[in-house]
């Protein structure tokens, strides 16, 4: 029988795992130290705790859409969410450090990786494109004439990064961040 009722997720008990990850995660909530916390509630003790981030500033991967969006003209609607300023931290090896410690983890340490993200232009287009992400909002909340605009900028600050098989190939870095509880 289907409930007509939502369902609640139930809360995960203290200590239950040995490690916990949180893959590009931590920037997209609205209270990154409460998301911490709530890892390390959660971790057993002297487990370990591991987070990415994209760093600023920001390699070519992740510039790539903002330069888009600004060259076109593109206009931010308010409705986007932004973090609070009491809740944000810098987005350099520092600034996620002293996220960690400031959520009682020991041990703390960052490393910056970089490689190349290789993927087909028209796939990376097709996410922004059909309302995936904060770039989908971004993008559905623009006039088709912008739209188009946005997808000229695209095409021009990528062709740079054009592969002889059509292939993009864009540098891009990550901040990874652990420490134990």
């Amino acid at each position: 029988m289907l409930s007509t009722q939502a369902e609640v997720p139930q809360r995960v008990s203290d200590d239950r795992f040995r490690r916990a990850f949180a893959c590009f995660r931590i920037n997209h909530v609205g209270d990154p130290a409460a998301g911490l916390t709530e890892l390390r509630r959660v971790v057993h003790p002297g487990g370990r705790i591991a987070v990415t981030i994209w760093p600023h500033p920001q390699a070519p991967l992740q510039r790539l859409w903002s330069h888009a969006f600004e060259a076109a003209g593109a206009e931010r609607p308010p409705l986007l969410p932004t973090l609070e300023p009491d809740k944000d931290f810098a987005r350099t090896p520092e600034g996620l450090c002293g996220l960690l410690r400031n959520a009682g983890l020991k041990d703390v340490r960052c490393d910056a990786i970089s490689w190349v993200h290789r993927a087909d232009p028209e796939d990376w287009w097709s996410g922004p494109a059909n309302g995936i992400g904060t770039l989908g909002v971004l993008m559905q909340h623009q006039p088709a004439d912008m739209v188009a605009r946005i997808r000229y900028e695209y095409d021009r600050l990528t062709a740079v990064y054009r592969q002889d098989d059509g292939t993009l190939a864009l540098p891009t870095g990550a901040l990874l961040a652990s420490g134990s509880v």
